[in-house]
């Protein structure tokens, strides 16, 4: 065993491009999913399949080389002559050599994501050019080898060299390193060299229809078409029995692809896809009615993360051999949800929403599944809502009651109004509880037989869910009402005692409640992780275990531990199974059962495990498979794609797009990078994006961001496709990543681009602006210098004339002052004329008067007369010196000449005597102190002490002048 494991490992190695990581499950049928013409929107047929250093698909269909990238199909591009490509292989470049109809040559693609054919039937000379299809393409170190029917055309340095056959070949085999080729006429041929060389005594291989060939311990493996398969080693050829022979030898091969373990996957024309191990056991016979969608296989490869993809005549299926799930299906395919399902005698029997099903599981279990069917039971065509193992006997709880199996058929135990679920009564082995729709049933073993007692009074809930404890109590978890405690009477007649529990006590909420019993606990499941019963204030707590592994965040829908004390749990969506390790620790495990998400029917999840290690989770797509020895890698990198980026607006146009002809393939350098600048009237863009993981790969989740747009990356979501609208001017990258349901994250893919400025606001208008802005300050500049230059000259010409007006305002204002002074002068002097006149004529009359009375002053007189005569003049000088008459006449002439001042001073002054108003009139007019004297008639002396008298009553200080205080009032 050890020497065929270490020949099996240097096989594995030498030939890996032959063998996948992957090894299918024997048990039940992998998942697969099927893409028909519709959904890939090319021809039906396909006829080859590869995948590139990203992890790209691309299938050789009629139409042209079509690419699948986890979300769109896109025919990539065509043979120059349009015909159908038949063959591909892909060097460590990510080169494409294409074999076609007619044609053959290379495709690379271009940076703006364009692929590019390069037909190399030019270097052909024109005589070789008539050949038929291009069947296989092989790269070989530096060398690519086409092959037809016609001729071998082997690519190398830019020529070729074509190999003929003297009739035609028959098929191309690579096996490793080597090449063989059968020959109609010669057998078994060997390339070496460019040569075809014979393989010795292969003639007896002609006309066998060799389909494919591998190499094996025992030689060359040989898949014909009709006859099975062979051995051929030492020019020895031997037949290979296997336990499909049936299969193959009726149902034509068409091609083979080694698997892991020294497993053969096997295509046929008529009944799809086989696969044997190394000793010719059958392993998977997987067809239409296990959901191939078409029996005629004509290609198989696998991928990087261990998937089968198979090429059919009509439609491409991925085959997910690499997981440890699968779906227990049987050749009637029927579509059914599942409630519970139980392995009692060999068999596997299945609660259903249309009865109870059962199937020989040894017989399915050894791959005999032509002869394992689901059978129906009879009697039993309602909701079965669960089945279980009571001692030696299958119960099942239906919708009319209780029922026992027995083999094929169903015998009615009780027929009650809904039975959910049976539990064996603590330290009551021949007791079962039965719970109902509504309220409990009791159930006890006499003579070996379950019996039908009565119904349990006290309890009339429904009573989906039950557990019970060491202490005897029952615990009944109500869906939206809480969880109830009961206790039975000794006879087990009525409920004793009730204790109801919801989220009064402890629990987060009354709804959605769960009750499980774990290693000899009873636990709680809530919307909010995982409670326990406090021993002591009985209140219900977070279970300090599960609150670590589980956290408080989900809603626990199911805990159940199995045969090996692994608790198996659903928490949300998420199934999975925590380990208990050596040291103790515990271990969760769930990516294996991230495909379950959302299969399972809502309240009714459940998890069978058996001893041998086989698990079964019950769904509403039907039954599903787990075993632990199969071991899955779930840490594959991959990576995001950007699929196609293009301009939204002012109309679509395409910057970056992988579809056939739809932009431009003239460009010389398939390895720029592209970086569009695009104008500003292009700033909306729609970018589609990909996952390459092609594992559930509608589940995958997305996150973006737009560098230079948006600050962060976006929440996580389904969405392939984003749009953005109105961007400003600037340098964009635009980042996508990955997340695929066993949350690993992809690398991530970028598109760089930049969005130019509008034409305003562009380099060349901001110089233009500026330029314009200078013209424009200079313009003002100039503008307003010119202004200031004009306005300084008028203001000029407007002091100008404004000064020649004042002067002559001035001079007209000085000569009218002149006149005004002179006329006052004139006016003056004539008064004083005039006054001086009068007083002239009345000093005369007054002298006369005089005189006269003088002359009669005589000698002869006596001196009484004469007195009396001087008397009398002595009176009329004293009445001359009073001066009132003249002095009346003067103040009405002074008033005139200053502006009433003799008025205005009384008025203001009336304290003032006449002989004072007089002396104020003489300094009025600037008479000095000798001046005023004689006109007073009083001394020098009493001039001083009037004008002393006059300063008091004018209230002036001493350092006052009085002369200017009368000037100037």
């Amino acid at each position: 065993m050890t020497k065929y494991i270490r020949r099996l490992l240097v096989v594995s190695i030498f030939f890996l491009p032959y063998i996948s990581i992957a090894q299918i499950k024997k048990t039940g049928v992998p998942f697969i999913t099927n893409y028909n013409p519709k959904s890939y929107k090319a021809a039906s047929e396909n006829w080859d399949v590869l995948q590139d250093s990203r992890g790209m698909m691309f299938f050789a269909n009629h139409f042209g080389i079509m690419q699948f990238d986890g979300v769109r199909w896109n025919i990539v591009t065509q043979p120059d002559n349009k015909s159908m490509v038949r063959s591909l292989a892909i060097d460590k470049k990510d080169k494409m050599y294409v074999g076609a109809q007619g044609d053959f040559g290379y495709v690379v693609q271009l940076c703006n994501g364009q692929y590019k054919y390069t037909s190399l039937v030019n270097l052909l000379p024109a005589s070789d050019r008539n050949f038929g299809d291009v069947l296989h393409t092989v790269i070989r170190k530096d060398e690519v080898v086409f092959f037809s029917v016609e001729r071998i055309f082997i690519y190398k340095h830019n020529k070729i060299k074509v190999l003929k056959s003297a009739v035609n070949f028959d098929e191309f085999f690579e096996v490793g390193p080597e090449i063989y080729v059968s020959d109609n006429t010669k057998g078994l041929l060997k390339l070496e060299n460019d040569v075809l060389v014979p393989i010795p005594d292969s003639e007896q291989l002609m006309g066998m229809k060799i389909r494919k060939i591998f190499e094996t311990k025992n030689g060359l493996l040989l898949l014909t078409q009709k006859n099975g398969l062979f051995t051929y080693k030492n020019s020895q050829l031997k037949a290979f029995v296997t336990e499909a022979d049936y299969l193959l030898k009726q149902n034509q091969i068409t091609t083979g692809v080694l698997l892991s373990d020294g497993y053969f996957g096997i295509g046929t024309r008529q009944t799809g896809l086989v696969v044997l191990d190394s000793e010719g056991q059958l392993i998977q016979h997987i067809n239409k009615q296990m959901g191939l969608q078409n029996e005629y296989v004509t290609n198989l490869k696998t991928d990087k993360e261990g998937n089968l993809w198979v090429t059919l005549k009509e439609g491409i299926s991925l085959i997910q051999i690499s997981s440890p799930l699968s779906r227990i299906l049987d050749t009637s395919n029927a579509e059914t949800k599942i409630y519970c399902s139980q392995i009692y005698q060999d068999k596997l029997y299945i609660a259903t929403d249309n009865g109870l099903f059962w199937l020989d599981w040894q017989a399915y279990k050894n791959g005999k599944r032509e002869n394992a069917h689901f059978q129906h039971i009879s009697g039993m065509s309602e909701n079965v809502w669960n089945i279980g193992v009571f001692g030696n006997s299958l119960l099942a709880f239906e919708k009319n009651g209780i029922f026992e199996i027995n083999g094929a058929s169903a015998k009615l135990l009780a027929k009650v109004d809904g039975a959910w679920q049976g539990v064996l009564i603590p330290n009551h082995p021949d007791l079962l509880l039965v719970g109902g729709y509504t309220g409990l049933y009791l159930m006890k073993k006499i003579n070996n037989a379950w019996v039908y007692q009565h119904k349990i009074k006290g309890f009339e809930e429904s009573s989906r869910i039950i557990v019970t404890d060491a202490a005897g109590n029952i615990w009944i978890a109500h869906g939206y009402k809480g969880i109830y405690k009961l206790k039975f009477n000794k006879t087990f007649e009525a409920v004793s005692n009730i204790v109801f529990y919801n989220q009064a006590d402890g629990f987060p909420s009354s709804l959605f409640l769960n009750t499980f019993k774990i290693n000899n606990q009873i636990l709680f499941g809530t919307t909010k992780g995982v409670y326990k019963q406090e021993g002591t204030s009985k209140k219900m707590v977070p279970d300090p275990v599960f609150r670590k592994y589980l956290g408080m965040e989900s809603h626990i829908r199911l805990l159940k531990a199995d045969h090996q004390n692994n608790i198996w749990y659903v928490s949300g969506e998420n199934t999975g199974k925590i380990n208990q390790k050596k040291q103790g620790n515990l271990h969760l495990e769930e990516l294996p059962f991230r495909k379950l998400r959302y299969l399972y029917i809502p309240g009714f999840e459940n998890i069978q495990t058996t001893a041998s290690g086989d698990v079964f989770f019950g769904t509403q797509d039907g039954l599903i498979h787990y075993n632990s020895t199969k071991r899955k890698t779930y840490q594959t990198r991959y990576k995001s794609i950007i699929s196609e980026v293009k301009c939204i607006f002012p109309k679509d146009s395409l910057l970056f797009s992988s579809r056939y002809d739809v932009l431009p393939t003239n460009m010389d350098s398939p390895h720029e990078r592209l970086s569009p600048v695009l104008s500003y009237s292009n700033n909306s863009l729609h970018f589609s994006f990909a996952a390459l993981c092609y594992d559930e790969a509608d589940a995958t989740k997305y996150e973006y961001w737009l560098e230079g747009f948006e600050p962060k990356w976006s929440d996580w979501s389904l969405q392939t496709e984003k749009e953005y609208t109105n961007l400003p001017e600037n340098e964009y990258v635009f980042h996508v990543r990955a997340k695929n349901i066993y949350d690993v994250v992809s690398e991530e893919a970028v598109f760089r681009f930049e969005v130019s400025p509008p034409w305003y606001r562009t380099s060349w208008a901001y110089i233009l602006y500026l330029s314009l802005f200078g013209i424009l300050i200079y313009t003002i500049i100039k503008y307003q210098k010119n202004q200031a230059e004009r306005k300084r000259s008028q203001l000029i010409i407007n002091q100008e004339k404004e000064l020649l007006f004042t002067r002559a305002e001035f001079n007209e204002q000085k000569l009218l002052l002149e006149k005004e002074n002179l006329e006052a002068t004139i006016n003056l002097k004539n008064a004083k004329v005039a006054s001086n006149t009068v007083n002239l004529i009345h000093l005369n009359e007054i002298l006369l008067s005089i005189k006269e009375l003088i002359t009669e002053i005589k000698k002869e007189k006596d001196s009484a007369a004469n007195l009396n005569i001087l008397t009398k003049i002595n009176r009329i000088i004293d009445h001359e010196l009073q001066g009132d008459q003249h002095w009346n006449e003067f103040e009405e002439i002074f008033n005139q000449l200053h502006d009433n001042f003799m008025q205005r001073l009384k008025t203001s002054f009336p304290e003032l005597t006449p002989r004072d108003m007089r002396l104020c009139a003489y300094l009025r007019m600037n008479f000095n102190t000798k001046e005023i004297a004689p006109l007073l008639g009083i001394s020098v002396r009493g001039v001083e002490d009037t004008r002393y008298r006059i300063r008091k009553k004018l209230q002036l200080s001493s350092e006052a002048n009085i002369t200017e205080f009368i000037l100037n009032f």
